[in-house]
Protein backbone atom coordinates (compact mmCIF):
# COMPACT_ATOMS: atom_id res chain seq x y z
CA UNK A 1 0.00 0.00 0.00
CA UNK A 2 3.07 2.42 0.84
CA UNK A 3 4.17 2.03 -2.81
CA UNK A 4 0.83 2.22 -4.30
CA UNK A 5 0.49 5.66 -2.43
CA UNK A 6 4.41 6.48 -3.70
CA UNK A 7 3.59 5.74 -7.26
CA UNK A 8 0.36 7.88 -7.37
CA UNK A 9 2.33 10.80 -5.08
CA UNK A 10 5.06 10.49 -8.13
CA UNK A 11 2.52 10.87 -10.30
CA UNK A 12 0.87 14.21 -8.62
CA UNK A 13 4.55 15.61 -8.29
CA UNK A 14 5.28 15.77 -11.66
CA UNK A 15 1.76 17.07 -12.42
CA UNK A 16 2.66 19.92 -9.85
CA UNK A 17 5.67 20.70 -11.32
CA UNK A 18 4.42 20.78 -14.97
CA UNK A 19 1.62 23.30 -13.75
CA UNK A 20 4.26 24.75 -11.84
CA UNK A 21 5.68 26.55 -15.16
CA UNK A 22 2.87 28.35 -15.67
CA UNK A 23 3.90 30.66 -12.43
CA UNK A 24 7.32 32.36 -14.35
CA UNK A 25 5.83 32.24 -17.50
CA UNK A 26 2.92 34.39 -16.30
CA UNK A 27 5.48 36.20 -14.40
CA UNK A 28 7.66 37.07 -17.40
CA UNK A 29 4.82 37.67 -19.81
CA UNK A 30 3.62 40.25 -17.61
CA UNK A 31 6.95 41.78 -17.60
CA UNK A 32 7.13 42.31 -21.38
CA UNK A 33 3.55 43.15 -21.75
CA UNK A 34 4.31 46.26 -19.15
CA UNK A 35 7.52 47.13 -21.15
CA UNK A 36 5.52 47.59 -24.70
CA UNK A 37 4.21 50.93 -25.29
CA UNK A 38 0.63 51.69 -25.34
CA UNK A 39 -0.92 51.93 -28.85
CA UNK A 40 -2.61 55.20 -29.63
CA UNK A 41 -6.21 53.96 -30.70
CA UNK A 42 -8.90 55.65 -28.55
CA UNK A 43 -11.80 55.61 -30.55
CA UNK A 44 -15.71 56.83 -30.19
CA UNK A 45 -16.61 53.52 -27.34
CA UNK A 46 -19.76 52.62 -25.53
CA UNK A 47 -18.96 50.79 -22.28
CA UNK A 48 -22.07 48.84 -21.05
CA UNK A 49 -21.89 47.50 -17.35
CA UNK A 50 -25.16 45.16 -16.05
CA UNK A 51 -26.49 45.96 -13.00
CA UNK A 52 -28.30 44.23 -10.42
CA UNK A 53 -29.24 44.91 -6.61
CA UNK A 54 -26.92 46.37 -4.45
CA UNK A 55 -23.67 45.20 -4.74
CA UNK A 56 -20.88 45.88 -2.06
CA UNK A 57 -20.03 49.88 -2.75
CA UNK A 58 -21.89 50.33 -5.78
CA UNK A 59 -21.44 53.79 -6.20
CA UNK A 60 -17.65 54.09 -5.89
CA UNK A 61 -17.26 50.75 -8.08
CA UNK A 62 -20.04 53.00 -10.78
CA UNK A 63 -18.29 55.87 -10.75
CA UNK A 64 -14.97 54.24 -11.28
CA UNK A 65 -16.48 53.59 -14.97
CA UNK A 66 -17.81 57.38 -15.52
CA UNK A 67 -14.38 58.73 -14.54
CA UNK A 68 -12.17 56.93 -17.12
CA UNK A 69 -9.61 58.59 -18.72
CA UNK A 70 -10.54 58.29 -22.42
CA UNK A 71 -11.32 61.11 -24.61
CA UNK A 72 -14.76 59.81 -26.29
CA UNK A 73 -16.58 56.98 -24.09
CA UNK A 74 -19.96 56.30 -23.88
CA UNK A 75 -21.63 54.76 -20.07
CA UNK A 76 -24.73 52.56 -20.49
CA UNK A 77 -25.93 50.67 -17.16
CA UNK A 78 -28.49 48.29 -17.85
CA UNK A 79 -31.10 46.44 -15.59
CA UNK A 80 -33.97 44.10 -16.04
CA UNK A 81 -36.15 46.39 -14.02
CA UNK A 82 -36.78 49.81 -13.21
CA UNK A 83 -38.02 48.54 -9.74
CA UNK A 84 -34.49 47.54 -9.12
CA UNK A 85 -32.52 49.03 -6.21
CA UNK A 86 -29.37 49.94 -8.09
CA UNK A 87 -31.68 52.26 -10.69
CA UNK A 88 -31.38 54.80 -7.95
CA UNK A 89 -27.38 54.44 -7.82
CA UNK A 90 -26.97 54.38 -11.30
CA UNK A 91 -29.28 57.32 -11.78
CA UNK A 92 -27.27 59.40 -9.50
CA UNK A 93 -23.64 58.56 -10.96
CA UNK A 94 -24.63 59.51 -14.72
CA UNK A 95 -26.02 62.74 -13.33
CA UNK A 96 -22.74 63.40 -12.05
CA UNK A 97 -20.83 62.31 -15.02
CA UNK A 98 -18.98 64.65 -17.08
CA UNK A 99 -19.96 62.47 -20.12
CA UNK A 100 -22.39 60.27 -21.73
CA UNK A 101 -24.08 58.22 -19.34
CA UNK A 102 -27.25 56.91 -19.16
CA UNK A 103 -29.65 53.85 -17.67
CA UNK A 104 -31.27 51.90 -19.68
CA UNK A 105 -34.13 49.20 -18.87
CA UNK A 106 -34.26 45.99 -20.82
CA UNK A 107 -37.03 44.07 -19.39
CA UNK A 108 -37.09 40.57 -17.99
CA UNK A 109 -35.35 37.78 -20.15
CA UNK A 110 -37.07 35.37 -22.21
CA UNK A 111 -35.12 31.99 -22.90
CA UNK A 112 -31.39 33.81 -22.05
CA UNK A 113 -29.50 34.86 -18.95
CA UNK A 114 -30.75 38.10 -17.47
CA UNK A 115 -26.90 39.09 -17.56
CA UNK A 116 -27.15 38.27 -21.53
CA UNK A 117 -30.13 40.28 -21.63
CA UNK A 118 -29.28 43.38 -20.52
CA UNK A 119 -26.09 43.09 -22.37
CA UNK A 120 -27.84 42.59 -25.54
CA UNK A 121 -30.44 45.77 -24.66
CA UNK A 122 -27.12 48.03 -24.06
CA UNK A 123 -25.47 47.23 -27.29
CA UNK A 124 -29.04 47.81 -28.77
CA UNK A 125 -28.87 51.14 -27.46
CA UNK A 126 -25.31 52.17 -27.80
CA UNK A 127 -24.31 55.69 -29.97
CA UNK A 128 -24.12 54.93 -33.58
CA UNK A 129 -20.81 56.54 -33.56
CA UNK A 130 -19.38 54.35 -31.45
CA UNK A 131 -16.48 51.57 -32.80
CA UNK A 132 -15.77 49.86 -29.57
CA UNK A 133 -17.57 47.84 -26.78
CA UNK A 134 -16.53 47.56 -23.33
CA UNK A 135 -18.29 45.40 -21.14
CA UNK A 136 -18.12 45.84 -17.18
CA UNK A 137 -19.64 44.27 -14.21
CA UNK A 138 -21.11 46.32 -11.41
CA UNK A 139 -19.19 44.53 -8.44
CA UNK A 140 -15.22 45.18 -9.97
CA UNK A 141 -13.31 48.96 -9.40
CA UNK A 142 -11.26 49.51 -12.46
CA UNK A 143 -8.25 51.91 -12.55
CA UNK A 144 -8.36 55.43 -14.29
CA UNK A 145 -6.86 54.27 -17.59
CA UNK A 146 -8.50 50.50 -17.42
CA UNK A 147 -10.44 51.52 -21.29
CA UNK A 148 -7.57 53.08 -22.35
CA UNK A 149 -5.08 50.11 -22.24
CA UNK A 150 -7.54 47.58 -23.19
CA UNK A 151 -8.99 49.33 -26.35
CA UNK A 152 -5.50 50.39 -27.07
CA UNK A 153 -4.44 46.29 -27.77
CA UNK A 154 -7.57 46.40 -30.57
CA UNK A 155 -5.29 48.58 -32.85
CA UNK A 156 -4.08 45.22 -34.41
CA UNK A 157 -7.00 44.45 -36.81
CA UNK A 158 -5.62 40.63 -36.24
CA UNK A 159 -7.24 41.02 -32.43
CA UNK A 160 -10.92 40.19 -32.07
CA UNK A 161 -11.05 41.25 -28.48
CA UNK A 162 -8.66 42.18 -25.56
CA UNK A 163 -10.21 41.03 -21.97
CA UNK A 164 -8.64 40.78 -18.48
CA UNK A 165 -9.61 39.38 -15.67
CA UNK A 166 -10.56 39.88 -11.68
CA UNK A 167 -8.68 39.86 -8.37
CA UNK A 168 -10.33 39.26 -5.37
CA UNK A 169 -8.53 41.17 -2.59
CA UNK A 170 -9.34 39.39 0.55
CA UNK A 171 -11.70 41.18 3.35
CA UNK A 172 -8.86 39.39 5.59
CA UNK A 173 -10.77 36.55 6.98
CA UNK A 174 -10.23 33.03 5.88
CA UNK A 175 -13.20 32.56 3.32
CA UNK A 176 -12.79 35.79 1.70
CA UNK A 177 -9.28 34.23 0.98
CA UNK A 178 -10.09 31.27 0.07
CA UNK A 179 -12.12 32.49 -2.56
CA UNK A 180 -9.66 35.33 -3.56
CA UNK A 181 -6.98 31.72 -3.71
CA UNK A 182 -9.77 29.48 -5.63
CA UNK A 183 -9.99 32.47 -8.29
CA UNK A 184 -6.59 33.01 -9.17
CA UNK A 185 -5.00 30.15 -11.45
CA UNK A 186 -7.40 31.41 -13.72
CA UNK A 187 -5.31 34.38 -13.90
CA UNK A 188 -1.98 32.47 -14.83
CA UNK A 189 -4.57 30.48 -17.01
CA UNK A 190 -4.09 32.89 -19.55
CA UNK A 191 -0.87 34.88 -21.66
CA UNK A 192 0.08 34.67 -25.05
CA UNK A 193 -1.21 31.57 -25.88
CA UNK A 194 -4.23 30.20 -28.04
CA UNK A 195 -6.22 29.02 -24.70
CA UNK A 196 -7.36 32.94 -23.70
CA UNK A 197 -10.94 33.46 -23.37
CA UNK A 198 -13.02 36.21 -23.45
CA UNK A 199 -14.14 37.76 -19.27
CA UNK A 200 -17.64 39.23 -19.00
CA UNK A 201 -16.19 41.51 -16.25
CA UNK A 202 -13.92 43.18 -18.79
CA UNK A 203 -13.74 42.57 -22.29
CA UNK A 204 -13.01 45.18 -25.13
CA UNK A 205 -14.37 44.20 -29.00
CA UNK A 206 -14.83 46.13 -32.24
CA UNK A 207 -18.50 46.64 -33.22
CA UNK A 208 -17.75 45.77 -36.56
CA UNK A 209 -16.01 42.41 -34.91
CA UNK A 210 -19.03 42.37 -32.87
CA UNK A 211 -21.20 42.01 -35.61
CA UNK A 212 -18.75 39.76 -38.14
CA UNK A 213 -18.54 37.13 -35.76
CA UNK A 214 -22.55 36.83 -35.30
CA UNK A 215 -22.04 37.74 -31.06
CA UNK A 216 -25.94 38.38 -31.13
CA UNK A 217 -26.75 34.97 -32.41
CA UNK A 218 -24.31 33.44 -29.97
CA UNK A 219 -26.08 35.39 -26.85
CA UNK A 220 -29.81 34.78 -27.94
CA UNK A 221 -29.89 31.52 -25.76
CA UNK A 222 -27.26 31.57 -23.43
CA UNK A 223 -26.75 32.45 -19.78
CA UNK A 224 -22.82 32.72 -20.27
CA UNK A 225 -21.89 36.00 -21.92
CA UNK A 226 -18.36 35.32 -21.46
CA UNK A 227 -17.90 31.61 -23.01
CA UNK A 228 -20.16 32.29 -25.95
CA UNK A 229 -18.49 35.73 -27.06
CA UNK A 230 -15.16 33.57 -26.65
CA UNK A 231 -16.31 30.40 -28.90
CA UNK A 232 -18.01 33.30 -31.66
CA UNK A 233 -14.32 34.44 -31.79
CA UNK A 234 -12.80 31.41 -31.80
CA UNK A 235 -15.10 30.43 -35.00
CA UNK A 236 -13.99 33.18 -36.46
CA UNK A 237 -10.60 32.86 -35.83
CA UNK A 238 -10.06 35.78 -34.38
CA UNK A 239 -6.92 36.33 -31.54
CA UNK A 240 -8.17 36.96 -27.97
CA UNK A 241 -5.62 39.23 -26.50
CA UNK A 242 -5.16 39.10 -22.40
CA UNK A 243 -4.24 42.58 -20.67
CA UNK A 244 -2.56 41.93 -17.12
CA UNK A 245 -2.63 45.46 -16.97
CA UNK A 246 -6.11 45.52 -16.69
CA UNK A 247 -7.38 43.31 -13.71
CA UNK A 248 -10.34 43.96 -11.65
CA UNK A 249 -10.12 44.30 -7.99
CA UNK A 250 -13.08 43.15 -6.06
CA UNK A 251 -14.03 43.77 -2.84
CA UNK A 252 -16.62 41.42 -1.08
CA UNK A 253 -16.79 39.19 2.09
CA UNK A 254 -18.27 35.84 1.85
CA UNK A 255 -20.22 32.88 3.61
CA UNK A 256 -20.03 29.13 2.93
CA UNK A 257 -23.16 29.04 1.55
CA UNK A 258 -22.41 31.95 -1.19
CA UNK A 259 -18.82 30.74 -1.69
CA UNK A 260 -19.90 27.66 -2.62
CA UNK A 261 -23.01 28.52 -4.92
CA UNK A 262 -20.30 31.04 -6.54
CA UNK A 263 -17.61 28.01 -7.15
CA UNK A 264 -20.33 25.45 -8.10
CA UNK A 265 -21.68 28.10 -10.55
CA UNK A 266 -18.66 28.93 -12.48
CA UNK A 267 -18.06 25.06 -12.96
CA UNK A 268 -21.83 24.21 -14.58
CA UNK A 269 -20.97 26.93 -16.67
CA UNK A 270 -17.93 25.41 -17.67
CA UNK A 271 -19.68 21.86 -17.75
CA UNK A 272 -22.14 23.10 -20.25
CA UNK A 273 -20.33 25.16 -22.32
CA UNK A 274 -16.64 24.48 -22.43
CA UNK A 275 -17.05 20.67 -21.85
CA UNK A 276 -13.13 20.06 -22.95
CA UNK A 277 -12.07 22.14 -20.16
CA UNK A 278 -14.47 20.88 -17.18
CA UNK A 279 -13.46 17.20 -17.71
CA UNK A 280 -9.79 17.09 -17.32
CA UNK A 281 -10.27 19.63 -14.40
CA UNK A 282 -12.69 17.31 -12.63
CA UNK A 283 -10.20 14.84 -13.28
CA UNK A 284 -6.91 16.72 -12.20
CA UNK A 285 -8.89 18.07 -8.69
CA UNK A 286 -9.77 14.50 -7.61
CA UNK A 287 -6.85 12.46 -8.35
CA UNK A 288 -5.22 15.41 -6.69
CA UNK A 289 -7.06 15.44 -3.37
CA UNK A 290 -7.78 11.65 -3.73
CA UNK A 291 -4.09 11.32 -3.47
CA UNK A 292 -4.19 13.41 -0.02
CA UNK A 293 -6.97 11.25 1.58
CA UNK A 294 -5.74 8.01 0.67
CA UNK A 295 -1.88 9.49 2.52
CA UNK A 296 -3.58 11.15 5.22
CA UNK A 297 -5.50 7.69 5.72
CA UNK A 298 -2.43 5.41 5.77
CA UNK A 299 -0.46 7.78 7.52
CA UNK A 300 -2.96 6.90 10.44
CA UNK A 301 -4.17 3.35 9.25
CA UNK A 302 -3.44 1.46 12.45
CA UNK A 303 -0.83 -1.01 10.99
CA UNK A 304 1.38 2.24 10.22
CA UNK A 305 0.78 3.75 13.55
CA UNK A 306 3.40 2.07 15.42
CA UNK A 307 5.84 2.34 12.02
CA UNK A 308 6.24 6.75 12.64
CA UNK A 309 8.99 7.23 10.03
CA UNK A 310 6.69 5.72 7.35
CA UNK A 311 4.02 7.86 8.61
CA UNK A 312 6.36 10.81 8.55
CA UNK A 313 7.25 10.30 5.16
CA UNK A 314 4.12 10.14 3.91
CA UNK A 315 3.27 13.28 5.48
CA UNK A 316 6.39 15.21 4.27
CA UNK A 317 5.59 14.16 1.13
CA UNK A 318 1.92 15.83 1.12
CA UNK A 319 3.49 19.02 2.66
CA UNK A 320 6.44 19.02 -0.35
CA UNK A 321 3.47 18.66 -3.29
CA UNK A 322 1.52 20.92 -1.06
CA UNK A 323 4.61 23.39 -1.43
CA UNK A 324 4.53 23.17 -4.98
CA UNK A 325 0.93 24.95 -4.93
CA UNK A 326 2.38 27.59 -2.75
CA UNK A 327 4.95 28.43 -5.06
CA UNK A 328 2.93 28.91 -7.91
CA UNK A 329 0.35 31.30 -5.83
CA UNK A 330 3.65 33.00 -5.16
CA UNK A 331 4.39 33.71 -8.76
CA UNK A 332 0.76 34.85 -9.17
CA UNK A 333 0.85 37.34 -6.39
CA UNK A 334 4.36 38.60 -7.48
CA UNK A 335 2.67 38.97 -11.39
CA UNK A 336 -0.32 41.01 -9.39
CA UNK A 337 1.98 43.06 -7.62
CA UNK A 338 3.37 44.29 -10.44
CA UNK A 339 0.62 45.24 -12.44
CA UNK A 340 -1.59 46.86 -9.58
CA UNK A 341 0.96 48.98 -7.52
CA UNK A 342 -2.14 51.16 -6.12
CA UNK A 343 -2.95 47.88 -4.47
CA UNK A 344 0.37 46.88 -3.29
CA UNK A 345 -0.23 47.92 0.24
CA UNK A 346 -4.04 45.56 0.85
CA UNK A 347 -2.29 42.52 -1.86
CA UNK A 348 0.96 42.45 1.14
CA UNK A 349 -1.05 42.61 4.24
CA UNK A 350 -3.27 39.54 2.44
CA UNK A 351 0.08 37.43 1.26
CA UNK A 352 -1.21 34.21 2.67
CA UNK A 353 -4.28 34.12 0.67
CA UNK A 354 -2.95 33.50 -3.24
CA UNK A 355 -0.12 31.28 -1.10
CA UNK A 356 -0.75 29.19 1.83
CA UNK A 357 -4.36 28.97 0.69
CA UNK A 358 -3.54 28.19 -2.80
CA UNK A 359 -2.59 24.46 -1.34
CA UNK A 360 -6.41 24.70 0.34
CA UNK A 361 -7.65 25.95 -3.26
CA UNK A 362 -8.00 21.95 -5.15
CA UNK A 363 -9.79 20.68 -2.26
CA UNK A 364 -12.91 23.18 -2.80
CA UNK A 365 -11.83 23.04 -6.75
CA UNK A 366 -12.55 19.28 -6.24
CA UNK A 367 -15.82 19.95 -4.45
CA UNK A 368 -17.04 22.24 -6.62
CA UNK A 369 -16.30 20.28 -9.36
CA UNK A 370 -18.47 17.40 -7.69
CA UNK A 371 -21.19 19.27 -6.88
CA UNK A 372 -21.44 20.93 -10.70
CA UNK A 373 -21.61 17.31 -12.30
CA UNK A 374 -24.83 16.52 -10.74
CA UNK A 375 -27.70 18.71 -12.29
CA UNK A 376 -28.05 21.48 -15.24
CA UNK A 377 -29.88 24.26 -12.96
CA UNK A 378 -28.43 27.12 -11.21
CA UNK A 379 -29.40 30.31 -9.49
CA UNK A 380 -27.99 33.77 -10.55
CA UNK A 381 -28.59 36.70 -8.83
CA UNK A 382 -32.10 35.36 -7.81
CA UNK A 383 -32.83 34.11 -11.06
CA UNK A 384 -33.03 30.02 -11.55
CA UNK A 385 -32.11 28.79 -14.83
CA UNK A 386 -31.89 25.24 -16.92
CA UNK A 387 -28.81 25.40 -18.84
CA UNK A 388 -30.04 22.83 -21.51
CA UNK A 389 -27.24 23.35 -24.01
CA UNK A 390 -24.77 26.04 -24.63
CA UNK A 391 -27.82 27.71 -27.48
CA UNK A 392 -30.47 26.85 -25.19
CA UNK A 393 -31.74 27.69 -21.36
CA UNK A 394 -34.98 27.76 -19.77
CA UNK A 395 -35.41 30.85 -17.26
CA UNK A 396 -37.18 29.05 -14.20
CA UNK A 397 -37.86 31.77 -11.70
CA UNK A 398 -37.04 35.18 -10.60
Amino acid sequence: MLTVFFVLAALLVVQSLIALQDGPRFLAFVRRRMSEPLADYAPPATLICPCKGLDEELEHNLTSLVEQDYPNLEIIFVMASGDDPARAVCERVAARAQRPARVVIAGKPEGRGEKVNNLLAGVAAARAESEVFIFADSDGRPGPRWVRTLVAHLSDPAVGAASTFRWYIPAGDFLSGLQSAWNAPAVTYMGEWGRNFCWGGGTAVRRATFDEVDARRHWAGCVSDDYMLTRALRAAKRRIVFVPQCLVTTHHATTWSKLLEWTTRQLLLTRVYEPKLWWPGLGVHVFYCGVFVYGLGLAAWPRLAGDWKASLLIVMTLLGISALSVAKGAYRLASVLLVMPEHAEQLRRTWWSPTLQAALAPFLMALSFLLSAGSRRMTWRGVSYELRSPWETKVLSG
